[in-house]
């Protein structure tokens, strides 16, 4: 009697679960519009004096990089950052070129915008974000050389800079 009890509740959650209408949802045309210009006006802003830090960073990105830069205060100099984040690069190329970009939504309240650019030769980069609160936030960037910045952060803090 139990199985049958226990099927039959189980059956009727999964009805309940599948039709009640989800709590996310997925980005809009117009928020991924608005999340792609975001990233273009990184890429911008990136030739000559650029702070990565100037951009907004979703909460466990914006935890590392915070670590990251007190690691480097503590040692006097630098820890895993040696670099700008979106370009991997110290300097632009004196070809820096956005040449063209694309969003694709990646779940319901994130997405990917990927440029093209020239920098010293064509390069692609990669940007992750969350939707917070009707504001685009960083979450991730992938190079050619750092397939994921994160990863990049939580591995070499993990082993001390």
């Amino acid at each position: 009697m139990r199985r049958k009890t226990f099927g039959w509740v189980a059956t009727a959650l999964m009805l309940l679960v599948t039709a009640m209408p989800s709590a996310a949802k997925a980005a809009t045309p117009a928020e991924l519009a608005a999340a792609k210009r975001y990233v273009e006006g990184i890429y911008a802003k990136l030739p000559g004096d650029f702070d990565y830090r100037s951009v907004r960073y979703a909460p466990a990105l914006k935890a590392l990089i915070a670590k990251d830069d007190a690691c480097a205060e503590a040692g006097g100099g630098i820890c895993v950052i040696d670099t700008v984040p979106f370009c991997d690069c110290q300097d632009t190329g004196s070809d820096y070129k956005l040449l063209s970009s694309t969003v694709v939504a990646r779940g319901d309240t994130s997405a990917r915008v990927t440029v093209q650019m020239r920098n010293g030769g064509p390069k692609r980069y990669s940007v992750d974000l969350l939707l917070i609160k009707g504001s685009w936030f960083v979450s991730d960037i992938a190079t050619p050389n750092t397939p994921s910045f994160a990863a990049k952060l939580r591995k070499g803090l993990k082993s001390g800079g």
